[in-house]
């Protein structure tokens, strides 16, 4: 009886809905089978930026640093 009145919602149906409702997509960041994500900020519609080059920051600090060549 406690969930008589209570809407229940699985993976299959929220992805259903996901998939098929602009309005959620622009709330919804990710989601998987144990959270639902949603946006905080119009900072989450950025794409995330990768670190694809390695650290570049530490790659200079080091070369700055080495005194091998000297």
């Amino acid at each position: 009886m406690a969930n008589a009145e209570s809407s229940q919602f699985t993976f299959d149906t929220f992805k259903a809905a996901y998939d098929s409702d602009q309005r959620i997509k622009d709330i919804v960041v990710n989601f998987d089978q144990d959270k639902i994500d949603l946006k905080d900020s119009a900072a989450d519609d950025l794409p995330a930026v990768g670190n694809a080059g390695g650290d570049k920051v530490g790659s200079m600090a080091k070369a700055a640093t080495d005194l091998s060549d000297l």
